[in-house]
């Protein structure tokens, strides 16, 4: 697990470390510059050419300039042609730019502290190689104006790799917002933490890839604060269900998957298909009528009970919440009477239950929907363990606008936020997006998921996720962890599917195989560990 920072998180490590700890700012820009520099060094490792590497630096007299001057130094003693241009929209140069500055001179390397138009112009005539954004760093939140916003559209025009230090020019780095305009990077070496910035909003279209680098801050540092956001990396893993050798298909769980209707089938198969391969021991579906061949050929490991009334449909989910150790009710269910009715009785059911897909639809058209669970968190009331929890609830943005009526433009801007607004309802919730947000009952922080990628953006996706997730918690994961490591399991799984299938042509039934892949590796690794 690492954390994930927002700007006024970030500033207080960074004013811990240099005045609490006594390491000097310059140490950690000089640690900065190096990992910046190392970086397009890499980049440039294959290039063959004679003439040297041509890098254009552009810079204002913060301490993001500071930076972007020792990363100047650092090329320029590589051999590297720099051109470093000062802006000079901000009179006050901080005291670690103007040491560096006075450093680049004694050397003898020009920084230019103005930039006329025909100055800009010749920009693109100099085909530099590398552009340098060290404009602004974590600390901007407001527009940016002339003359900076110029110096930006012509840096955006040129077509060298553009590299950001720590954050673009012009993008919030807490809610990623475009502050007028940003600095379009290839490439943004960031400090110490992801920021939250480079992960929603116009932040993943701006940083383009992020770097982490370390430069330093000791962990007592970071220890100041409580960061809002965290995320899973590949060694959370071994938080996965362990497998009992002698166990048996009671072992593993059963789970109910309430799916598909009469013009819908392929949700029911995917939802259920994931479950399976997600390990655990039976999986029951009930569907519609129509659906009966389908899922008797595509999956015929599952337990089938359909209907085709109303009445059938009610009575066949109240005998299957009876056996059931969790329930998935609402992929493709509809949003008519049957769906309502099956949609009811699961929120009525003693088990527990993942609400997904048509019955979010359905749920926020009811006030206070979440009183109709027996074992109820009252609104607004936290929870005091994870005995507590006792439902998921997976909205995509548009249903999560449906069912917390708080605007698409403010779940876009703050998704922690709006995903903790909805699990004080007592459920945890699962704020799917690019970065899907997991919120507990009673936490302030968030997990933000850092797998995945835009190729899982296809219909069944979300019904493989709420397979996934029913799987863990039937073989007896707590519902906040089986949330938070499912969405990491999907998106692990996602980003195999698209080696082996590309960005393009993914299916979600590609990401039930890539799931298999995942798990199988990870199996294997920890039979042999042990």
């Amino acid at each position: 697990m690492r954390y994930i920072l927002n700007r006024e998180e970030m500033q207080t490590v960074d004013a811990y470390t240099i005045e609490e700890l006594g390491i000097p700012s310059m140490v950690l820009m000089e640690r900065a510059a190096m990992a910046v520099a190392d970086r397009l060094f890499h980049y440039m490792a294959d290039r063959v050419a004679t003439d040297p590497v041509r890098v254009l630096v552009v810079t204002e007299c913060g301490n993001n300039g500071g930076d972007a001057l020792a990363v100047a130094r650092i090329l320029q003693e590589a051999g590297w042609q720099t051109d470093i241009f000062q802006i000079g929209g901000i009179q006050k140069e901080s005291e670690q730019y103007r040491q560096q500055k006075k450093i680049l001179e004694r050397l003898g390397i020009p920084v230019h502290t103005e930039i006329p138009d025909e100055a800009m112009g010749s920009w693109e005539q100099a085909h530099y190689d590398i552009i340098l954004d060290g404009i602004f760093g974590v600390g901007l939140h407001r527009d940016i104006q002339e003359p900076q916003r110029k110096v930006i559209e012509y840096l955006n025009q040129l077509t060298g790799y553009k590299c950001a230090i720590d954050m673009p020019s012009g993008i919030d780095s807490t809610d990623g917002r475009l502050l007028g305009i940003g600095f379009r990077a290839d490439l943004t070496v960031t400090f110490g933490c992801e920021k939250t910035g480079q992960l929603i909003g116009a932040g993943p279209e701006y940083c383009g890839r992020v770097i982490i680098a370390d430069i330093g801050f000791p962990k007592q540092a970071l220890a100041q604060v409580t960061p809002g956001c965290y995320c899973y990396e590949r060694k959370d893993l071994k938080r996965l269900p362990v497998r009992n050798i002698t166990g048996n298909k009671g072992t593993f769980g059963r789970v109910t998957v309430i799916a598909g209707s009469a013009e819908v089938c392929g949700a029911a198969v995917l939802c259920a298909g994931a479950a399976y391969r997600t390990g655990c021991g039976l999986v029951e579906v009930i569907t519609h009528e129509n659906n009966r061949e389908a899922v008797n050929q595509l999956l015929p490991e599952a337990l089938l009970h359909v209907y085709s009334t109303r009445e059938e449909a009610e009575q066949a989910v109240q005998q299957s919440a009876d056996r059931a150790d969790i329930m998935v009710v609402g992929p493709g269910i509809g949003t008519d009477e049957i769906g309502q009715a099956l949609t009811a009785k699961a929120l009525a059911a003693a088990c527990p239950l993942i609400v997904d897909a048509d019955a979010i639809t359905i749920l926020s058209r009811q006030e206070a929907w979440w009183k109709q669970r027996h074992t109820t968190i009252p609104a607004g009331t936290e929870a005091t363990g994870k005995e507590d929890l006792h439902l998921i609830i997976t909205p995509h943005m548009k249903e999560m606008e449906r069912i917390s009526r708080i605007p698409m433009k403010q779940l876009k801007q703050d998704p922690w936020g709006s995903a903790r607004s909805l699990a004080q309802t007592g459920a945890v919730c699962v704020l799917k997006d690019a970065r899907t947000v997991v919120a507990l009952p009673g936490e302030q922080a968030c997990y933000m998921n850092r797998s995945g990628n835009d190729g899982m953006a296809v219909g069944g996706s979300g019904d493989v996720l709420a397979g996934i997730l029913a799987a863990l918690a039937a073989q007896g994961l707590p519902l906040g962890e089986t949330a938070r490591l499912g969405v990491y399991l999907h998106g692990l799984a996602g980003d195999r599917a698209a080696e082996q299938n590309g960005h393009y042509g993914m299916l979600a039934g590609d990401i039930i195989e890539g799931v298999v892949y995942i798990l199988k590796e990870y199996d294997k690794h920890s039979r042999e560990v042990q």
